[in-house]
């Protein structure tokens, strides 16, 4: 007996075998948020990049002043930041999906995750780029000076629109992929017929004597 190879208690080789299987899922999930941090720094650069801030006009005493028209575009970073938003967490959902869907309801909160993190990163990267510091700029700031206000994000409830974006293509591919029933089984003659229920379609001639 001293050449055959030795058994691996049962415990060790299930979690052997449980180890095996879920090696390939995390790298995917690692790869999931490299994609999704990937994403929203590209987000973020584009954020600040498309969004056009309103200025204040300084004046002489060192005040400054704003128009009806730019202030109704204060709000103009929270708009974008949610538009941006819906697009890539849609997209990364469905990454998600293709990802994870063999886990089954896991891929909903790893979607989600997915969305938010690259909600946070986007909202980092874009308000890090600036401007920043307002009053220290209209401090600063020579009499007839333009002076754009903070990029910031006014309501932090936008970023949940990441996580609800993420979950929108998950939800509508799960409905999608629920196995269809099987058709009932028929007969030869193509009638439909009783589970469990079997009669012949023929009877053998030798069977009548």
């Amino acid at each position: 007996m001293s050449g055959s190879t030795p058994v691996p208690p049962p415990r060790e080789f299930l979690l052997v075998r449980v180890g095996r299987t879920l090696a390939p899922m995390r790298r995917r999930l690692i790869g999931y948020v490299v994609i999704a941090a990937g994403a929203g720094a590209v987000a973020g650069w584009l954020w600040n990049a498309i969004v056009a801030l309103p200025t204040y006009l300084t004046s002489d005493d060192g005040s400054v002043q704003i128009t009806e028209r730019a202030q109704s575009e204060v709000f103009a970073t929270d708009a974008v930041f949610v538009i941006i938003g819906l697009i890539v967490s849609v997209a990364l959902g469905i990454v998600g999906w293709r990802f994870f869907n063999r886990l089954g309801w896991p891929v909903a909160p790893i979607s989600v995750a997915g969305g938010l993190t690259a909600g946070a990163t986007c909202w980092a990267v874009g308000v890090l780029q600036g401007p920043r510091n307002f009053a220290e700029r209209v401090a600063t700031a020579v009499p007839g000076e333009m002076v754009p206000i903070d990029f910031e994000l006014h309501t932090t409830s936008a970023l949940l629109v990441w996580g609800l974006g993420a979950i929108i293509p998950v939800m509508l591919y799960a409905n999608l992929s629920r196995e269809e029933p099987e058709p009932a089984p028929r007969s030869r003659s193509g009638q439909p017929r009783d589970v469990g229920t079997q009669q012949p379609d023929e009877i053998p001639s030798g069977d009548l004597n």
